[in-house]
């Protein structure tokens, strides 16, 4: 993979993602610009034509272009930028969240967005580290699992249809005959995953880590693989906390006004409903999770307080697994308890 050497930005790029738009805005040291392009192959073309006819020609290395990681939608995007030698940066979206707290901006629409990150692009005081794409079998099992949530919600669908039976005998059959196409399909995916895991060392390295902590199966072991990639991107379990949407958030301000805290939820929803499952089974098969989780409860924390701080623990102790390369340990994990 290659390194990319930028110059000094000549040029500042905010772009908000959506599924079928891309909302720009361009700054310049004197003025600034904004279109729409379609979120398709096509329209990243155009947006890179765009770009290099308003800066004048400038070098695509001297044109820092930020944008946030919004999982399918960003991905093809973040990989023909890199691919033409942009200074790309992809930011988690709680970054932008608090950058536009800082600036007292309380709208929020696709055009200010794009406008908010090319500012944060332009900020010298911000500096994001370049992104660089993912491994190949990294990004590779994504695409599986994304095409095994979508067997999953037709499956849901037509199940859902079966369950509501306002269908006479033929259109019955015809769902059922799809049921059983979705549930084959289904299992050939789950299938090449594993497979996928399996030619690929490292991933079935960690895969087999990751699985001795309560509560993390084969899928949910792949889906944290996906998430993460690599675990080099996070300096501090923080930020994967921040990733997950996890971050705890309060509002007070001098001694009358005091918001309960709160999660964020400003990361990746899919990632946190994977570490909501897990909690779920952790504290019904581990005793630690169990032990730990009573004396939150004793401590007058409420349920779903309780299910949060399992969910937020299980996040803790992926990061310490997979960064020491070590099997779980309920004595390192819960060292109260020991």
């Amino acid at each position: 993979m290659r390194t990319p050497l930028f110059a000094d930005p000549r040029a500042w790029v905010g772009i908000d993602v959506a599924k079928a738009t891309l909302d720009v805005v361009l700054r310049l040291p004197q003025q600034s610009f904004y279109r729409v392009f379609a979120n398709t192959p096509e329209g990243h073309q155009a947006l890179d034509t765009w770009l290099q006819l308003s800066t004048g020609g400038a070098a695509p290395s001297e044109i820092k272009v930020v944008l946030e990681a919004t999982g399918s939608y960003s991905d093809a995007l973040s990989q023909a930028l890199f691919a033409t030698g942009y200074h790309l940066c992809v930011l988690n979206p709680a970054v932008l969240v608090d950058y536009r707290r800082s600036h007292n901006t309380r709208s929020k629409t696709d055009k200010l967005d794009a406008h908010m990150l090319a500012c944060y692009a332009q900020d010298q005081q911000q500096h994001p580290h370049p992104w660089t794409p993912l491994p190949e079998p990294i990004h590779q099992m994504r695409q599986l699992l994304h095409h095994r949530d979508d067997l999953q919600h037709m499956l849901r669908q037509e199940r859902n249809r079966l369950e509501a039976g306002r269908m006479d005998s033929w259109i019955r059959e015809q769902v059922l005959s799809h049921v059983a196409e979705l549930r084959s399909r289904l299992k050939a995916c789950e299938k090449r995953i594993k497979e996928h895991i399996k030619a690929h060392g490292v991933l079935l390295h960690l895969s087999t880590r990751l699985r001795t902590i309560p509560g993390i199966g084969w899928l949910t072991a792949a889906r944290l693989l996906a998430h993460i990639g690599d675990l080099a991107r996070f300096e501090k379990v923080g930020s994967l906390v921040s990733l997950a949407g996890l971050a705890i958030s309060e509002h007070s301000s001098g001694s009358s006004v005091h918001g309960h805290p709160h999660i964020d939820r400003h990361g990746r929803p899919d990632l946190r409903q994977t570490l909501y499952m897990s909690a779920l089974v952790a504290l019904r098969v581990s005793p630690a999770f169990q032990r730990w989780g009573r004396r939150l409860q004793e401590a007058g924390k409420p349920k779903k307080v309780v299910l949060v701080a399992i969910m937020r623990k299980l996040l803790h102790i992926v990061y310490g697994v997979w960064k020491t390369d070590r099997d779980f340990d309920a004595s390192v994990a819960f060292p109260q308890a020991a």
